[in-house]
């Protein structure tokens, strides 16, 4: 079920580099299909459509962002995050309604490491769409870079619970337990992990959680806790 992440500078209508493919691949798909294969759109056609969605919501003529959150998205893909955060507050002031756009912000905040800012949108997006696995899980990580710990174990929770069979959930569970003081909930989360992907046995396989918005303080924190697990006899290398 987890496809590897691909790498930071790729086309993004081949691999979705830079942010977590088993969680956030759906919502992807969902904004950009829509509009026009993801390969054949340039800058200036991501810019154009997004100029033609914002002119059709102030003229009545249509609610879609879509475009403006794909136009968002492919910014922060290329480091331009700054430039992706306005045009995607942009579009959650237009559609306010629109749960993604707070997703897409709620992951760049915490790669830009404004962590409040993080924790706000993805709350939002969670007050849009109660079962935001996505949400849920990007705002534990957020909880536990501010030092909120019992609360990044409840976001892990949800996460976990709405989207089971994902093992980044549960390494940020993991993570947020052994912060909380909970040394056993944490064992148990990562060894959940492995059991759905043994490459988590492999402290060298965590580096990849940065492409599943965890920083590396956390991913740090998630090599403390697979040491604490009894050292398996045939890791994978």
């Amino acid at each position: 079920m987890v496809p590897d992440p691909a790498m930071k500078n790729a086309d993004p209508a081949q691999n979705a580099p830079h942010f977590r493919l088993p969680i956030f691949c759906a919502l992807w798909l969902a904004v950009v299909a829509p509009v026009m294969p993801v390969g054949a759109q340039t800058l200036a056609v991501r810019e154009r459509n997004c100029a033609l969605q914002e002119a059709g919501i102030r003229a009545g003529r249509n609610r879609q962002v879509n475009a403006c959150i794909n136009l968002g998205w492919y910014l922060h893909l290329q480091n331009r995050d700054r430039e992706a955060i306005t045009v995607l507050t942009r579009a959650t002031k237009l559609d306010p309604a629109n749960e993604k756009a707070f997703n897409a912000l709620g992951v760049i905040y915490l790669f830009t490491q404004e962590y409040p800012l993080a924790r706000e949108a993805n709350r939002q997006a969670i007050r849009l769409k109660a079962d935001n696995e996505v949400a849920y899980y990007n705002l534990s990580l957020a909880e536990w870079e501010l030092g909120q710990f019992t609360e990044a174990v409840q976001s892990a929770d949800e996460s976990v619970r709405l989207d089971p069979l994902n093992p980044h959930p549960r390494v940020a569970l993991a993570i947020a337990s052994a912060s909380a003081g909970k040394p056993e909930r944490a064992r148990e989360a990562y060894r959940e992990a492995i059991r759905l992907d043994r490459r988590y046995l492999n402290t060298r396989y965590l580096e990849r959680l940065r492409a599943s918005d965890f920083s590396p303080r956390q991913i740090e924190a998630a090599r403390a806790v697979l040491k604490t697990l009894a050292a398996p006899k045939n890791s994978p290398g």
